[in-house]
């Protein structure tokens, strides 16, 4: 497994681009759900949940 998150959802998702995640949240919460987020750093799940959600990590999870 890849230790990028950012990299992961996009092909998971299936975007292009990192750039689209934040216009497609619906699927990202979707793969979450299905995915342990565990396998990444804290510090990165961190960032990902700014980028694409707009809040913090603690308040997704």
């Amino acid at each position: 497994m890849k230790t990028d998150i950012f990299e992961d959802m996009k092909d998971w998702v299936g975007c292009k681009y990192i750039s689209d995640l934040p216009y497609r949240k619906r699927e990202v919460w979707e793969i979450i759900k299905q995915h342990s987020p565990l396998a990444y750093p804290e510090e990165q799940l961190e960032k990902f949940c700014h980028y694409v959600f707009g809040v913090d990590y603690a308040v997704i999870m």
